[in-house]
């Protein structure tokens, strides 16, 4: 014959139980408290949502008026390379400190986002600047150095992640990719850089 233990003799009564055993220890007032912030945060969480489908249905519509809500950073050689279809993010590179080493070339590439992101072992961040070399005639590519912004314009707290050169590993160019896209401009095989 089983015996069951405390909670697990709790959890088998419902939740209607376990709700009465916390709000015993409650008085009346503090029970209306609660359950009127519980409204609050529910009110707040759907309000929230709604902003953020309006203004994600805003960008979608016309990409480029939040692109024009960022800093170009011209003085710094940033151009414009391209936005997401949804408006999620916007890419750019610059030709300062651009350097070319036989047919490895080392870029600096900027990446702004509408909405916080977050990878694993980060903080949220809007913004990142990678130092990326491209092996122009391998056709591959490998991140030195990433920096993240908590703000967008590459402003606020920031956090780096710089690879070993000699252990980072390279990286397909994946075609039809944002990657491909700097592939071909970092490599000049795009018309912008037929020239140089």
């Amino acid at each position: 014959m089983r015996t069951l233990s405390g909670l697990a003799a709790v959890a088998l009564a419902g939740p209607c139980f376990l709700q009465s055993l916390i709000a015993g220890g409650q008085t009346p007032e503090q029970e209306k408290v609660w359950e009127a912030q519980q409204a609050q945060t529910l009110v707040d969480q759907r309000a929230k949502a709604e902003r953020l489908a309006k203004e994600r249905a805003a960008r979608k519509a016309d990409p480029m008026a939040w692109v024009r809500t960022l800093d170009p950073m011209s003085a710094g050689g940033w151009e414009f390379r391209n936005v997401a279809d949804d408006g999620s993010w916007a890419a750019y590179s610059t030709d300062h400190q651009l350097k070319h080493k036989g047919k490895t070339v080392t870029v600096w590439l900027r990446q702004e986002y509408a909405e916080p992101h977050q990878d694993s072992g980060s903080d949220a961040y809007m913004s990142t600047v990678e130092n990326v070399q491209y092996d122009c005639a391998k056709e591959r590519a490998r991140t030195l150095l990433v920096i993240y912004y908590s703000e967008n314009n590459i402003k606020g707290n920031e956090q780096s992640v710089q690879a070993d050169p000699k252990a980072s590993p390279w990286d397909p160019i994946v075609p039809g990719t944002l990657s491909e896209l700097n592939f071909r401009w970092a490599c000049g095989t795009d018309k912008d850089k037929a020239g140089r």
